[in-house]
This record gives structure tokens, C-alpha cells and sequence, in this order.
């Protein structure tokens, strides 16, 4: 096991029941700062968890059954709805909860976390990847590539919020670029975008949107037109620059 399939197995299994994992931690110190960092976060957010039951609360429960069932005999069902309203807005309150951490968040915003957070290995990597690799990982998002574009180092099929994408690296001029195709989600339009020393673009390509991120976007004008040829075909990138 790499550091990166520990990273992604920590995201979902904090505990790391499975041997390989442990044995990789035994022997690696980046991944035990991040596992430590992971179990701080699990005690905090159990600690959070944990509500303190409040003095008198079993006396106060008590009498507001008691009350409730008074309610009951002279309302009716009106009772039963009011009940009924209130859970529906609980449940309606946890799952906006849930989505907090993706509503209302730019794609740029979650691709910058996600690249510099549980991926950021990945920057390290040169070594090319198989072209087979990478065709296969578009074509499970539904994606079919008129060529592969030299020049990646990483390719995974990564959820990024809720964006399913295909997120790579490529380096270019001794510099990672990470690449992430969103298939199926036209963004705006093309946007540059800066967050501290990163630089980035998001583009509509073909049926989807491609985020570029680096420290420089020198290389991003011609990563564009590479993506655009493999994803719409020479002959279209060809007819939409004339």
C-alpha cells in the first residue's frame, strides 16, 4: 500500500482495521502525522457528539408526555400533525447540514481543497501513466477520449464535493499541474482564479468542465487546447478557432 490509497482509506475508515494499512503506518511518518491528525478530529467530533443530559430533564420529559397525551383527548389528530411537521423539519435541518460542505462552494474552491488536501501526494508523481489507464478512468465516467494527452503522471477517478471527476496530474516546466475533468457540468464560462501562490482556470470542454491548477498558468493556454482536441476532436478545436 502507497501513501495514497492509506490517505483515501483513512478518509473513509479512520479506525484502519485492514493489516496492509497498519503496516504501511508503521513504517511511513507523513502518514502517521496524518493519522493522527485524522484521530484528533475523530475525538473532537465525538466530544461534539456528546450532550451532557441537562438536571431534571427525565422529570421535564415526563410531564411533557403527560401534557401531549392531554392534547391528544381534546385535539384530536392535531397533535399527531404538529409531530409530524416537526421531525419533517429535523430531518429537512440534518440534510442541509450534510450539504453545507458543498452547497454554496465554487468548483475551484472544492478542487483547490481536495487537490491540496487528501491528493497532494500525487504533485510529487512524474513517472507517465499508461495511456490505457487513462482512457479507461474517462471511460468509466462515461467519457470517450478521441486521443490521450502525453505528459500524465496521475490519473484517479476522485469525487470532489459532489462533482464526480477525473482528476490528474501533469507536469509541465518542472511544475505539477493538476487537471480535473467534471463530465457532464458546463461551468459559466472561462474563469482564471487565484487562491495564494496557486494559480488556476476553469474552462467548459466537450459536455463537461476541465479545472487547471499550478503555481504558474504558463502552461495553461496549451494544456486548454491539448484537453480540447482530446475530448472534442482536432477537427473541432480546429472549426472553433477560426
Amino acid at each position: 500500500m502507497d501513501c495514497l490509497e492509506f490517505r483515501r482509506l483513512l478518509g473513509s475508515e479512520p479506525r484502519l482495521t485492514d493489516p496492509a494499512a497498519r503496516a504501511h503506518l508503521e513504517s511511513c511518518p507523513r502518514c502517521q502525522d496524518a493519522y493522527a491528525r485524522a484521530q484528533a478530529f475523530e475525538s473532537r467530533l465525538a466530544q461534539a457528539m456528546t450532550i451532557a443530559v441537562p438536571e431534571g430533564f427525565a422529570d421535564r420529559l415526563l410531564l411533557a408526555q403527560l401534557t401531549g397525551e392531554r392534547q391528544r383527548r381534546g385535539s384530536g389528530f392535531r397533535y399527531g400533525w404538529i409531530a409530524l411537521a416537526a421531525a419533517a423539519a429535523l430531518v429537512v435541518a440534518i440534510g442541509l447540514g450534510r450539504r453545507e460542505t458543498t452547497v454554496g462552494r465554487s468548483l475551484p474552491e472544492l478542487v483547490i481543497e481536495h487537490v491540496t488536501g487528501e491528493e497532494r501526494d500525487a504533485l510529487k508523481l512524474v513517472t507517465p501513466v499508461a495511456a490505457a489507464d487513462v482512457d479507461r478512468a474517462f471511460a468509466d465516467r462515461g467519457v470517450h477520449l478521441a486521443s490521450v494527452p502525453a505528459g500524465i503522471s496521475y490519473v484517479h477517478k476522485c469525487p470532489v464535493g459532489s462533482f464526480r471527476t477525473v482528476h490528474m496530474v501533469m507536469p509541465r516546466d518542472g511544475q505539477p499541474v493538476s487537471v480535473v475533468y467534471v463530465p457532464h457540468y458546463q461551468a459559466p464560462g472561462l474563469t482564471n482564479f487565484e487562491r495564494g501562490a496557486l494559480r488556476g482556470r476553469e474552462v467548459r470542454i466537450g459536455d463537461g468542465t476541465l479545472v487547471m491548477l499550478g503555481e504558474s498558468s504558463g502552461s495553461f493556454d496549451a494544456l486548454e487546447h491539448t484537453w480540447r482536441d482530446a475530448l472534442e476532436g482536432p477537427a473541432q478545436t480546429a472549426a472553433g478557432s477560426r
